[in-house]
């Protein structure tokens, strides 16, 4: 593996310093594809919480911890923030799982030895594997601090590091000083777990107390990224409250000229008795009732709304500016049971809320029992959207009499909410008629379901809707059928329509095509990963053509060849609003390839062809090069919001044919911006993963 040389370069915030160079050794090239689960190359490359963990070990705290201290590096990588350790502590073991890694540790430690305080055998890199039973004996209890900066990236490596980690650590007082930053939820709700399963106490250190910027690389840092310091709790005599930093507010602009709307983002650290007054004091919000607020509760990383945060925050709507709360989203809080405790003090502002949002809560159906009851008070709700929650059957049965109520209901978001075909059917019967916006996408809904939503269609209760997502279930060629016997009558306004995932299959969108045009306001439809073939263009394609509004057509990821293009082609022309056609994925080929050309400048409403990971090869890319490379005579010119045509993942566009479509995008009228998208023919260089 290539490698090359890098300086990186920090600040200190410890007085008395400026500048701090680390030099190191890391892959030229970005490893991830060639890592796998057996053999972990990630460690070539720093990543993106490195700088966090760094900058703390350079401000004041970071070097008091670690002055005279024992310092171990758990996953180090290029070992950066090892390196930087090792100018203050006094013993330094840097570690790495992966043979290559640590003898590329080995150089890194030679290329600063000058700087280090440490030498000889006080400075070691060794090979450890992570798990407490594989933890070399000779390590137990050694060091007072563990560093580990993006070490935890799945649900089972948070508790295998937490265990080498404790392993490790002295008793008492060794500290694990720990970057996090959250990517995936499951695995910030295993780092949240395992932290309280091994009894160790958590403090967050803010990042403004540390880092000027909230940035990596220049990249912003995620929401939830996290300084932690763990201990043992029996070596804690108090458990560190978590600070974070403190609210963000944003005021908005004047609503009708009558009140202002503020934005309030909020962390669980920030929930304490004197929340209120914090937001009061200084920051423009009053106790008069003369501001509108929308509070959002975003607790992403390993981070919970404790039963006890939600007692606090309770008693907090009861009273100004919170009681003026008008939109509320709580995100990732995992709050579950504890909305019995929250909702009593929601209810004193719940007249005034327009938008509730509940994303990934841990919702089950004591708790939607909880929000039912909220919901029977929000007279003024628009908006209501529980995603990522394992309702089920039971849990969306339980919040429809609230739903029922809500007569200024615009939007309903029920993603990911493990809904069947029986809680389905109970909010079919609960749907408010003022809805437009209705959001069903991956749950668990049959053509049982879709039947249920089918008859409130017939019945004219959804005659509002404007947006009807149902991706993500299986409701097979039944369920397509289904729909084509109401769309037209029952949705008349219906201007997005997304069936992606769906699995209907070529006689379920052929069943569905029919019923198409009479949504004479349909701008979007999106019928990929359903396993459609060519046979369901002989119907889709004419219905197509008689959609006057249609600006998005997705048929992406099915198994459409070239055969079926030439037939949908046919009639694409008819279609003067398409602007976006997406066929990724599909086994268009050269023939596919060629039929797209034929009509390129015939559809002059286009704006972008995605066709990526299509078979084709150099015959389709001279196709389109050909049809390039035509001189535009005729106004209006086609395109005239210029054409990106993604060829994308077609590994067989090389050499000369690739070239010609090169030159012949470059050669192309100057009042035509074209844009050709290909597979780049070398890696990208980088110093940071994501």
């Amino acid at each position: 593996m290539s490698a090359v040389a890098v300086e990186y370069v920090f600040k200190s915030s410890a007085a008395g310093e400026g500048e701090v160079v680390v030099r190191a050794e890391r892959a030229a090239l970005f490893p991830e594809s060639s890592s796998t689960v057996h053999h972990d190359e990630t460690g070539h490359v720093a990543w993106q919480a490195m700088p966090v963990l760094c900058e703390f070990l350079l401000s004041l705290r970071g070097r008091q911890l670690l002055t005279s201290a024992r310092v171990l590096e758990l996953g180090a990588g290029i070992g950066i923030p090892g390196l930087l350790a090792g100018r203050v502590c006094t013993e330094l073991i840097i570690t790495d799982s992966n043979d290559a890694v640590v003898e590329r540790l080995r150089r890194n430690v030679e290329l600063n030895m000058g700087e280090m305080n440490c030498s000889g055998d006080a400075i070691r890199v060794e090979n450890v594997v992570w798990g407490a039973d594989l933890f070399p004996s000779s390590l137990a209890h050694s060091v007072d601090i563990v560093l580990g900066s993006d070490v935890i990236y799945s649900a089972s490596s948070a508790k295998s590091f937490l265990e080498t980690a404790e392993a490790a650590m002295t008793q008492p007082d060794g500290i694990i000083v720990l970057a996090y930053i959250p990517r995936w939820p499951n695995v910030d709700r295993a780092l949240y777990d395992s932290i309280a399963v091994m009894k160790l106490s958590a403090e967050v250190v803010p990042l403004c107390s540390f880092m000027s910027k909230k940035t990596s690389n220049g990249h912003a840092l995620p929401k939830g990224t996290c300084l932690l310091l763990l201990r043992r709790m029996q070596d804690v005599d108090d458990p560190a409250e978590v600070c974070t930093d403190p609210p963000e507010i944003t005021r908005r602009q004047y609503n009708d000229d009558v009140r202002e709307v503020f934005d309030v983002c909020i962390g669980p650290g920030n929930i304490t008795g004197d929340l209120c007054h914090r937001l009061s004091s200084g920051i423009g919000l009053d106790c008069e009732g003369k501001q509108q607020i929308c509070l959002v509760i975003d607790a992403t990383g390993p981070f919970s709304l404790t039963t006890g945060k939600a007692r606090l925050l309770s008693d907090v709507f009861r009273v100004p500016p919170l009681i003026n709360c008008t939109e509320l989203k709580l995100k990732e809080c995992w709050l579950s049971d504890g909305w019995a405790i929250l909702t009593p003090g929601l209810l004193d502002c719940a007249n005034k809320l327009s938008r509730l949002i509940v994303d990934g809560d841990e919702i089950g159906v004591r708790a939607a029992k909880e929000i039912n009851k909220l919901l029977l008070h929000c007279s003024d709700l628009n908006f209501l959207g529980l995603l990522r929650n394992p309702l089920g059957n039971d849990g969306a049965t339980a919040i429809t009499g609230g739903l029922s109520s809500c007569s200024m209901l615009h939007s309903l978001v029920l993603s990911h909410c493990r809904i069947g075909d029986a809680g389905t059917a109970a909010i079919a019967r609960a749907f408010p008629p003022t809805l437009q916006e209705l959001d069903l996408s991956n749950n668990e809904i049959s053509a049982i379901g879709v039947a249920d939503i089918a008859n409130a269609m017939r019945d004219s209760v959804l005659s509002k809707l404007t947006i009807l997502n149902l991706s993500g279930n299986d409701i097979g060629a039944s369920g397509g059928a289904e729909l084509g016997e109401v769309l037209g009558v029952g949705v008349p306004k219906l201007q997005q329509l997304d069936l992606r995932g769906c699995g209907m299959t070529s006689s379920g969108i052929t069943w569905l095509s029919p019923a198409i045009p009479a949504c004479e306001d349909l701008r979007v439809l999106h019928l990929g990963s359903n396993g459609a073939g060519d046979e369901a263009m002989n119907e889709l394609a004419p219905a197509i053509s008689r959609c006057k509004n249609l600006k998005h057509l997705s048929l992406a990821m099915n198994s459409i060849t070239g055969e079926g293009t030439w037939v949908l082609v046919e009639d694409l022309v008819d279609c003067l609003s398409i602007t976006h056609i997406d066929m990724k994925g599909n086994s268009l080929g050269d023939n596919g390839a060629a039929a797209i050309a034929d009509i390129l400048a015939e559809v002059k409403t286009l704006e972008v062809v995605d066709l990526s990971n299509n078979e084709i090869g150099e015959e389709g890319a001279i196709a389109f090069a050909e049809e390039f490379e035509k001189p535009m005579m005729e106004e209006p010119f086609s395109w005239p919001r210029g054409l990106t045509l993604l060829l994308e993942n077609n590994p067989e566009i090389v050499g000369a044919a690739r070239s010609r479509l090169e030159k012949a995008v470059e050669d192309k009228n100057p009042q035509v911006v074209i844009k050709v998208k290909l597979s780049s023919v070398t890696a990208m260089e980088t110093g940071f993963g994501r």
